[in-house]
């Protein structure tokens, strides 16, 4: 599949009579002038993209110095696509058929799936013992790489946060036809697919894919100056790399850390030659913020005690040296450079730096209630604490957060909380303040366990009533985090014109998915926080599922497991039996 420019947007019937059609929906005025119903009008972005394989096919193999002859035995109809220099150019967002790119639900989006995975499962399994991965690659049939990225824009693009709302609308962006994305796009998807039908062939051509992407995003950084690439191209490739490692499985949250390194690298190297460059230091703190998040969950994931701050036994990974290397001096430079406007957030980031690094702190020695390092650590805690609740209070103007209220029945109910919503001044200080609520739900629930855990340390810095203070906090903070996570994500049970109340709050977001892997660890905190109403986590638990269920998004099932399984030992506590949360393979 190539690009093959813009085509006609006039109905069948006009077009086959060769005359002008307004192109009024549902049915144009030629067809209602002559009293003939209207056939309707073909998906603009499938026919952008036409079957040019063999060509492309011929001129790659040329390029090779190899002959076109296509192996004895192989399946008929299939359409080799090369592994690195032609993929990107024959995998393109189309479909077989004339079908939208609108939002699909999840039971459409499972059949599909299955239907677009059986042609290269037989591809795959038949290939197996006789060709090498190099070939398989090549062989495998073009429609399922389509569908693939058809997936990955159905389910991971249209409809966020600053992304466009239909299909349509992807026509004249340069990103989604670069080369740079193509493969990207096509392994996110195929890791996707993979996930929600069980397929390990479709992971290992996902993974194919991935590689080939990899490739070519080096290649064109490497080739070129910082100041001739496309910036928007590069960093969506970066964040793509980072989102097939967080879809594709658990053992790969570093790889997706690097990734976010790279894009911060390439961003601080963009700056000079930004026309806005609070644009580009919004982009930066945002990875910042997000390499943070995921550090954070990996400390607690990687612990077989993932629900306690202060753990029953300390772990083996050390306080010092958590944060990589340039990622002070990328801080350092996000606040020295940034607006005032944009103050807040520099402000914040240190907060959340300050409050990592003491977390890891506590989980990587034992503490000895009475005794001065225990105090010494509380204090911090409690310092944290009283500069978070000093930065909620200094948010005034564009930082404001306004909370509306609908009739409850006007959402579905598992789409937007008690119907409540939060309007924020764009996407950017909404996501601020979903890092302050993480953050400060973190530190109040450290606080918590701490008073329980060390009576003689915490109350000689504490007073009494900081306990039920700190509960208090915990409960409103988790509550609020649900009621932003409209905001961010679009149920899919919600309707086109529900969708548009949300998005209402536009700019900042940079890139739309960029926000969801972070997201999903915020309302983890929130829904497995101490002491919040049992409904609180059950509605967590239902978005949580959902973007596994829609998007494929293995680190979604990784933490869907774990709030199940806090839900199944309040459950056997509340009957007397012994409670054990632990991961798989922790």
């Amino acid at each position: 599949m190539v690009y093959c420019g813009k085509a006609s947007q006039g109905c069948q019937s006009c077009r086959t009579r060769r005359i002008k059609c307004d192109k009024v929906r549902p049915q144009c005025a030629q067809c209602v002038r002559i009293g003939k119903p209207c056939p309707g009008y073909r998906d603009q972005l499938s026919l952008m993209f036409r079957d040019e394989s063999s060509k492309v096919m011929k001129r790659a193999h040329a390029q090779w110095g190899v002959s076109l002859e296509i192996e004895p035995g192989a399946p008929s109809g299939s359409s080799p696509t090369s592994s690195a220099s032609s993929s990107s150019s024959s995998s393109s967002p189309s479909s077989s058929s004339a079908s939208s790119l609108s939002p699909v639900s999840t039971r459409s989006a499972r059949s599909q799936g299955s239907r677009s995975l059986t042609s290269a499962q037989s591809l795959v399994k038949a290939e197996k013992g006789r060709a090498p991965k190099q070939a398989l690659f090549r062989e495998v049939s073009t429609p399922v790489v389509d569908r693939a990225i058809q997936f990955y824009l159905e389910h991971y693009v249209i409809g966020l946060p600053d992304e466009p709302r239909a299909g349509h609308e992807l026509q004249g962006l340069q990103w989604v036809h670069a080369p740079a994305t193509r493969n990207i796009m096509a392994a996110v998807g195929l890791a996707g697919l993979s996930n929600l039908n069980g397929d390990k062939d479709m992971d290992t051509l996902a993974g194919q894919y991935y590689g080939s992407a990899l490739q070519t995003i080096s290649s064109s950084v490497a080739s070129r100056n910082l100041s001739g690439l496309d910036m928007e191209v590069v960093l969506r490739a970066v964040v793509m790399m980072a989102m097939f490692e967080v879809v594709r499985g658990k053992p790969a949250a570093a790889t997706a850390r690097t990734h976010i390194m790279g894009g911060a690298a390439l961003l601080t190297s963009f700056l000079p030659f930004q026309k806005s460059q609070s644009e580009g230091l919004r982009g930066l703190l945002q990875l910042c913020f997000s390499m943070i998040a995921s550090l954070f969950r990996s400390l607690l994931l990687s612990s077989s005690d993932p629900m306690s701050l202060i753990p029953s036994k300390p772990g083996l990974q050390s306080a010092e040296g958590i944060l990589p290397g340039p990622f002070s001096q990328w801080v350092s430079m996000s606040i020295s450079q940034c607006s005032p406007a944009d103050r807040p957030s520099a402000e914040l980031i240190g907060m959340v730096v300050e409050f990592v690094k003491l977390a890891a702190y506590v989980r990587s020695r034992p503490f000895v209630d009475g005794q001065p390092e225990t105090a010494d650590f509380i204090q911090r805690a409690f310092v944290i604490e009283n500069q978070l609740e000093d930065w909620q209070l200094r948010q005034t103007g564009t930082w404001s957060v306004v909370e509306e209220v609908v009739d409850a029945k006007y959402f579905p109910a598992e789409a937007v909380f008690e119907g409540r919503y939060h309007v924020y001044s764009d996407m950017y200080v909404a996501r601020v303040w979903n890092y302050y609520r993480w953050v400060r739900t973190l530190v109040n629930q450290l606080l918590l366990e701490s008073i329980d855990r060390f009576p003689l340390s915490s109350s000689s810095i504490m007073a009494p009533t900081q306990q039920q203070l700190s509960q208090n906090c915990v409960v409103r903070l988790s509550r609020d985090t649900l009621v932003s996570l409209p905001t961010h994500y679009r149920h899919p049970k919600m309707t086109e014109s529900q969708r548009e109340t949300f998005d209402k709050v536009q700019g900042g977001a940079v890139i739309g998915i960029a926000g969801i892997p972070v997201l999903l660890s915020q309302t983890m905190v929130a829904a497995c926080a101490p002491g919040i109403p049992i409904q609180y986590r059950n509605w967590a638990r239902g978005i949580i599922e959902t973007i596994w269920l829609h998007m494929g998004m293995y680190q979604a099932k990784e933490i869907l497991n774990l709030v199940e399984k806090l839900c199944e030992s309040e459950t056997r506590a509340a009957l007397g039996s012994p409670v054990n949360i632990k991961i798989e393979g922790s």
